[in-house]
């Protein structure tokens, strides 16, 4: 059997997934699973890994203005002849439903949502899944798979893919040593994807740094200022805010990023890919939250917690309006991130990096 399975955009889409492919895989071992990947960084993390028997990369967004380039793909896609397919969530836009549909692909499964009933195509899926509204969005993937299966998930611990190799390891061990050596250290993540107007997820820059020097001055750490090209202004704005050791680290390649995420003690993000790759290495995570929900996207495991200000109205995406951007008039989506104080941050975490990451 030959499966497609379409990932969301995003890094952390692609992690919140992995559970789900995973168990696919093990489950049926003589499956051909085909990675359809909505961005080239969730290309190049996918890349080599023995799961996929092929990738897809193309940008959904791109190729609506490129028909020759759209239509390329779709007739390779249907070329594969795949028996399947499995559209992850979140995934409530057209583009999504109509790609396995134009793959001539006669088992289509994806969530049924709330929202966007008709614009986005979603009566093209013949193996409708309702959203659990409880879920964290790995949990939900794994219900997809489970109701593709007729089988229940029952792994004791979830698998999340391996993010770096060894060249990638040596690069990260060298150059944190070369930094900070014999020095702790700590990840810090003052960004986040500005696509659709995400950029509502970041806290201050200032506070950013006002807040790390505190976690530094606990740990008698160093702290590592991670970000993607377009943040450079914002990471020199962090470290510029703190007075303990801060280093802006060059953008890298995502491996050679997730590499040297695995040299830290600890990592303090907005919510973000970043974010997600730090919890999956099983690192102590800190997630500041705004207009997102942490229920659905929050960093999973015990290890990590959850930073917000309660506020009236917030979270203002969660699993009941997937698809759905909109906001009423009046409400500002950074009303909760500005409200948070250093602070009101602080009180939240120190408890908790005392138990976690100083003992």
């Amino acid at each position: 059997m030959k499966v497609q399975c379409i990932c969301p955009i995003g890094i952390g889409n692609y992690l919140m997934c992995y559970p789900a492919f995973h168990f696919l895989k093990k489950k049926k071992p003589d499956c051909s699973l085909h990675l359809i990947a909505l961005r080239h960084s969730i290309g190049a993390l996918a890349q080599g890994d023995p799961l996929w028997d092929s990738i897809e990369t193309f940008d959904p967004d791109k190729i609506k203005r490129d028909v020759k380039k759209g239509i390329s793909i779709i007739a390779r896609l249907r070329a594969m002849h795949c028996d399947a397919s499995l559209c992850f969530f979140p995934s409530n836009t057209w583009q999504y439903f109509s790609v396995p549909f134009l793959s001539g692909i006669s088992r289509r499964y994806a969530f049924k949502y709330d929202k966007k009933k008709f614009s986005s195509l979603s009566f093209l899926c013949n193996n409708p899944l309702k959203v659990d509204l409880g879920l964290h969005d790995i949990d939900q993937n794994i219900k997809l798979v489970e109701f593709f299966l007729q089988e229940n998930y029952t792994e004791a611990q979830k698998v999340f893919p391996k993010q770096y190799d060894d060249a990638d390891l040596a690069w990260a061990t060298a150059y944190c040593e070369s930094e900070a050596p014999g020095k702790r250290r700590i990840a810090v993540h003052p960004g986040s994807s500005v696509e659709h107007g995400m950029d509502v997820k970041r806290w201050s820059a200032d506070r950013f740094g006002l807040l790390c020097d505190k976690i530094c001055k606990k740990m008698s750490a160093h702290a590592f200022v991670l970000g993607s090209p377009d943040e450079d202004e914002l990471k020199r704005a962090m470290a510029q805010s703190m007075k303990e050791n801060a280093h802006i680290v060059e953008t890298v390649s995502i491996k050679k990023t997730a590499a040297l995420l695995s040299q830290c003690s600890l990592a303090l993000c907005n919510d973000s890919g970043i974010m997600h790759m730090a919890a999956c290495l099983d690192i102590p995570t800190i997630g500041i939250f705004g207009p997102t929900d942490e229920k659905r996207n929050g960093p999973y495991g015990k290890k990590n917690i959850v930073v917000r200000k309660p506020m009236q109205g917030f979270p203002l995406w969660t699993a009941a309006n997937v698809g759905d951007r909109g906001i009423a008039i009046g409400i500002d989506p950074k009303a909760s991130l500005n409200a948070l104080t250093v602070d009101d941050a602080w009180d939240q975490i120190e408890p908790w990096l005392e138990k976690i990451v100083c003992n």
